[in-house]
């Protein structure tokens, strides 16, 4: 099965990296990542925007660049975490 996120691309950016706090040594380098905004209806007429993020591979990130504000399709991946789904690029 192949699942495919199709929204418009918000921005890509880097995320920090991961420092331990006892050593100050890096545990994980930041990854990259895509955002989307979705727009959620609310229970009282209105609506809020939920942010989401997508890690994609380093080697991925050239496609994406020249893409901000553009609406894409991205390959990607599912995880769940303490009851949060998240996606991932592949």
């Amino acid at each position: 099965m192949e699942l495919i996120l199709r929204a418009k691309l918000e921005n890509v950016f880097k995320a920090r990296d991961f420092v331990n706090k006892n050593n100050g040594e890096v545990e994980s380098k930041g990854k990259w990542q895509l955002q989307f905004m979705e727009k959620v209806e609310s229970v009282e007429d209105g609506f809020q925007i939920v942010v989401h993020k997508v890690s994609v591979p380093e080697e991925k990130v050239s496609e994406y660049k020249n893409k901000i504000g553009s609406v894409i399709t991205l390959p990607v991946k599912v995880a769940c975490l303490k009851g949060k789904v998240y996606f991932y690029g592949v």
